[in-house]
């Protein structure tokens, strides 16, 4: 099956019950429109988990990247015979038992279970580069038709719409560092699963909310398009 590239169109801030939302509006192949809406926060958190640099231009596109991506990306567990990270040698003991492995099992390298961030991040980005091989690759417009002083049509550099993101991603130092933080107590949480030796003592075990954080990613019929820009709604 050929990748499908999907164009976005627009992305917009929204608010859903208490939480701030980016919505991004994408135009598929066959003519449709296509949304994915997640929480403003997961910038934050994937710069956290991933350790990725948000204050250089390639680490925010990184990041980006990642979760325009992430709602393409078969389950690596569920799916680890075919994993591309696997396959690569990105394996680690589980830490979980689940989807037929027992805690300790080799299994594919996530973020619950890497040694390191750095390593889940080379998994996690593997598992992106091949969606965007194989399945969708979601792509800014590169050109937008329009006319010279002369009235003659050319080509020239359409709008970024993700700048209005870059410009106001609301990723901070001190909210890397925090997040950083709670990555790491679930990771430790996690490992003793393994290692049978609890992680130090920081009060009540709370893991992170990307891990259970929801990300809204459908198809929407281009007959929606105006009804979800006004009501800020993603679609079901």
């Amino acid at each position: 099956m050929p990748v499908e590239r999907y164009e976005i169109t627009d992305v917009t801030q929204i608010r859903i019950g208490s939480t701030d939302c980016w919505q991004v509006r994408q135009r598929r192949p066959d003519g449709e429109h296509h949304v994915t809406v997640f929480p403003a926060s997961t910038l934050e958190w994937r710069a956290a988990e991933y350790d990725v640099d948000h204050t250089t231009p390639e680490g925010l596109a990184s990041i980006l990247d990642m979760v325009l991506h992430e709602p393409f990306l078969p389950d690596p567990i569920e799916h680890r015979s075919q994993d591309p990270a696997a396959a690569k040698g990105l394996t680690a003991p589980s830490t979980q038992a689940m989807h037929g492995l027992a805690i300790g099992d080799d299994a594919p390298i996530t973020l619950h279970n890497a040694p390191d961030r750095a390593t889940a991040r080379a998994a996690h980005l593997e598992r992106i580069e091949q969606a965007k091989r194989t399945r969708v690759h979601v792509v800014t417009p590169a050109h937008r038709l329009g006319k010279t002083s002369s009235g003659q049509a050319a080509a020239r550099p359409a709008p970024d719409p993700l700048a209005v993101i870059r410009t106001a991603h609301g990723i901070t130092a001190e909210g890397v560092a925090a997040k950083t933080a709670l990555v790491e107590q679930a990771r430790q949480q996690l490992a003793a699963n393994i290692t049978g030796t609890p992680p130090p003592a920081r009060g009540p075990a709370s893991f992170p909310e990307t891990f259970t954080t929801t990300m809204w990613d459908a198809a929407v019929p281009r007959r929606d398009q105006a009804h979800q820009a006004s009501s800020g709604e993603p679609s079901a």
